[in-house]
């Protein structure tokens, strides 16, 4: 072939390729590809939230709401303790019944004069062990009507070797004047009215100050003291159980 026609075919035959090329590309759709960040949620899209508080409330062990009725304090306890700790071997005597001008001499319980001027009328019982040993007195205070508070005070020895019989006069009080709940309730983590004695005198023993106390409230409505204080006989426990 004649070299001067060749040369135009070639040419021609590269011109043909390239306008096929930009044709096709210019029919072909871009594909585009979007990057989405992982867990990323759109903003329109609420988080759930949650409906009922987190707060949990007080269950039992079989997973029912527990219901406490708390005991009203009156001077009628005064027969249903001396029943109960007569069958622990704990002997009480019947209430000795004090108003008047009597109360400043044997009822003068408090050191706040108001608390103690409103002191009306009192009632004031002896405890003995099995032995027939005096250990203290349980008094109420209050009104004529119904005592505001009651107060379980016993002696000990230097070696407290009475313990056992202030963890019993104790737990009665607690289910004689509060409530018998104390198993289900376990107010301050504490297994028993035995076990915050215990702890208590723990406390006591290894404090510097001459009088340690430890408080229980909102128990069955009421506010449980029990205090213990350094003396020249050896220890005087004070329970103290108030509306």
């Amino acid at each position: 072939m004649n070299k001067k026609i060749l040369i135009p075919v070639i040419f021609g035959v590269i011109a043909a390729i390239i306008l096929m090329t930009m044709l096709v590309s210019m029919n072909q759709k871009p594909i585009t590809v979007t990057e989405k960040p992982i867990n990323e949620k759109p903003v329109t899209e609420l988080i759930p939230i949650r409906e009922n508080p987190t707060n949990e409330t007080a269950i039992s062990a079989n997973n029912t709401a527990v219901t406490i009725t708390p005991i009203d304090l009156s001077y009628d306890s005064n027969s249903l303790m001396k029943s109960s700790l007569a069958a622990k071997g704990i002997s009480m005597s019947s209430a000795l019944k004090i108003s008047g001008g009597s109360i400043a001499k044997y009822c003068a319980f408090y050191v706040d004069i108001e608390k103690q001027n409103s002191i009306e009328y009192c009632t004031s019982t002896e405890i003995k062990d099995s032995d027939g040993k005096f250990l203290g007195n349980i008094h109420m205070v209050g009104s004529m009507d119904s005592p505001s508070a009651v107060l379980g005070i016993i002696q000990t020895d230097p070696y407290m070797s009475n313990l056992d019989d202030i963890k019993i006069i104790y737990q009665v009080m607690v289910e004689s004047l509060v409530c018998d709940c104390w198993h289900d309730q376990k107010p301050g983590d504490l297994e028993s009215v035995s076990s915050w004695v215990d702890a208590t005198k723990s406390h006591h023993l290894e404090a510097t100050g001459t009088t340690s106390s430890s408080k229980l409230t909102g128990f069955a409505q009421k506010q449980l003291i029990l205090e213990v204080t350094t003396n020249t006989e050896g220890y005087l426990w004070k329970f103290i159980i108030s509306n």
